[in-house]
């Protein structure tokens, strides 16, 4: 068969391709087995809030937002301060994928393994990763009033990858829709060095009463390895999915096992 092939010239093949695409709806032709990126979305914060916080790379190191300080009665300057300097381009996006519910975690890896590794050479914009984790916990700082911590690490196959952390508090008892809230942004660095800072983080998670924790992915497939946590569906924005872990130690374990596992392909690619 590969004889066959090398006597075809390139113009020969692509008349060939030519005719494929006539008579075949690619469509409608299903692959099984198959991990296949089907687009993408504006990355956002997983977090419980009224309003999106996107996955944003600002001009410094992070921003904040403090509008709810000012967000008074006949005032409008909360709602000014948080509407500027938005913009889709400073936004990084998160893939969408689809793929097969009936494959095995191993069927998935390979599947996602071979996407990966074609990753680099094709048109995929170059600030698309290829996975982003995410840990959020949930606690109340003073009597009444929550507060949330989430960080996000962003992977991509040149071995380059970024966390972005992001703190949320509630505002007053009387306003509570109106929080404060702090996000930052690191550098570039090698996957390994962010892996690290990810885990260390994940073990010295802020110190809040009643405190909630939960591991979110993207490829969600990806989940499978956790198997401490409690598996959520969400529909406020595209996670999709939360697994909930009532003692750290089992998200830590849950969080070094997936970290380690996405390392793995990412180096084999």
């Amino acid at each position: 068969m590969v004889g066959m092939l090398d006597e075809f010239a390139a113009p020969d093949f692509s008349l060939i391709w030519g005719s494929l695409r006539n008579l075949l709806d690619f469509r409608k032709i299903e692959i099984p087995g198959s991990v296949r990126l089907v687009g993408s979305v504006r990355g956002e914060f997983p977090v419980d809030a009224y309003f999106p916080v996107f996955l944003e790379i600002s001009s410094g190191s992070g921003r904040e937002d403090l509008s709810g300080r000012f967000n008074c009665a006949g005032s409008s300057v909360g709602q000014e301060f948080y509407d500027r300097s938005w913009h889709p381009a400073r936004s990084i996006p998160l893939p969408l994928y689809e793929y097969d519910p009936e494959l095995s975690i191993q069927g998935f890896r390979e599947s996602y393994g071979r996407l990966v590794n074609s990753w680099i050479g094709s048109p995929i914009p170059d600030n698309l990763p290829c996975a982003a984790v995410a840990v959020k916990t949930r606690g109340n700082y003073c009597d009444e009033r929550e507060a949330q911590w989430t960080v996000v690490l962003l992977l991509w196959p040149n071995n380059s990858a970024r966390l972005m952390s992001l703190e949320v508090f509630e505002g007053a008892l009387e306003d509570c829709i109106s929080p404060e809230w702090y996000l930052s942004v690191s550098r570039l660095m090698p996957i390994a060095a962010a892996i690290q800072q990810m885990k260390s983080a994940s073990e010295n998670l802020p110190r809040w009463d009643r405190p909630s924790s939960s591991i979110l992915i993207e490829p969600v497939f990806l989940g499978g390895i956790l198997t401490n946590g409690r598996k959520e569906n969400i529909t406020a924005n595209h996670w999709k999915q939360e697994w909930v872990y009532d003692r750290n130690k089992n998200l830590v374990e849950d969080l070094c096992a997936l970290l380690d596992e996405l390392q793995t392909i990412l180096i084999e690619s």
